[in-house]
Parts: structure tokens; sequence; C-alpha cells
């Protein structure tokens, strides 16, 4: 069994103790709920939805809230504090999602918000965000239908218009194919035109 950190984990209840009860992390070895999230009636063998992040401490811990953003997610966040090293963002939960100056487009100032996309740090294992979401982007074309629901994201403001992160993903079409359109159909058409015509 293998865990997702910064993601929503099944995992099994294998031991109560005065401060919670832990969780079969697997490999990771066994993992605390702290008492303030443990359900009603949860018991030994119980399966729950866990979100696992690391607490102050760097140590591996789970929670039942939802942050507003998982790794791998675009979300638009708002910076609580600022220190020698980098922003930190209010995602939701206790530990404040941190951003690294040299992930921060500018420097971001306590109280605004900021789009930022999720990720995991390759050297130290943290769950961290970066502003800089352009390399976070997906490079396919989505397949729509007219009628189809998706969620939008605004992120940024052009000359022409905003730029969106549709589905956590970067519609590649160009901004003006939105303009003055129905349908996701109509839109996707309208910028097949614009493309041939560059």
């Amino acid at each position: 069994m293998s865990i997702e950190l910064g993601k929503f984990n099944q995992l099994e209840v294998v031991k109560e103790v005065d401060f919670g009860v832990y969780l079969d992390g697997g490999e990771e070895g066994e993992i605390l709920l702290p008492t303030r999230y443990v359900p009603e009636d949860c018991k030994i063998g119980d399966f729950l939805n866990v979100f696992l992040y690391l607490d102050m401490d760097e140590r591996l811990i789970a929670t039942t809230l939802t942050p507003l953003v998982q790794v791998g997610q675009f979300a638009c966040l708002e910076v609580a504090w600022v220190n020698q090293f980098g922003a930190f963002l209010n995602w939701g939960l206790m530990k404040d999602l941190f951003v690294p100056f040299s992930e921060q487009k500018m420097k971001m100032q306590v109280g605004r918000k900021y789009v930022i996309h999720a990720h995991l740090d390759d050297e130290s294992y943290r769950i961290v965000a970066s502003a800089k979401v352009e390399r976070y982007l997906s490079k396919d074309r989505p397949e729509y239908a007219s009628g189809d629901e998706v969620n939008i994201l605004i992120w940024q403001k052009t000359d022409l218009g905003f730029k969106a992160i549709i589905d956590g993903d970067m519609d590649e079409y160009p901004e003006a194919a939105f303009f003055n359109v129905g349908t996701i159909d109509e839109a996707v058409e309208k910028a097949k035109k614009m493309m041939e015509q560059q």
C-alpha cells in the first residue's frame, strides 16, 4: 500500500490513543489523526478518507478537513504571512502552504490573493506552491462538447481579455475565441479559424 502526500487517502484505523487515532500508512508506518478530526463512533478497523500533509515538525499527519487545494491542482489563495524565505498561503489547514520566493512572479503581499499550483518539492518532499503556473499547464487540447460543464479559474488579465485555467488545465485556445460566443463548441471553432489565419 502506498500513500499520496497532499491528497486524500482511504486509511484503516489501527490504534486508539488519548490524543487521536493512528492510521495504517503502509511503508510510512502509522499516521496520526488528531482527536479534533476523529469522527464520532470511529473504531479500530474503520476506513477513513483523510488528507495527508506534513505538520509543523515535518511529521506525516492526517486530517478530515478539506484543503482549498490538493497536490496537482490550481487555486487562488490568500497570503497569510511572509518571512525571509517566502510567503505562506491560507489553504484551510493548520499549517499554511509555503511559496518560496523563487516560485513567486512578484513579491507576494499579505492579504492579497494569487493563483498558484500545489505540488511536491522534489528535494524536501514538502507540499509547496508556485505562482509560476505556466510550467504546470497541460499542452493537450481538451475535448469538450456543447453543454459540458467545466470548472474555470480566471488566471490572468491580458490586453485581449482573460486567461483561464479550465478543469485544472490551461485552455490553449486564444482568449479572443471566447468573446461573444455561446458555447464551448463555438469557441473552439472560432479559435481554430483564428489560428489558421495566423
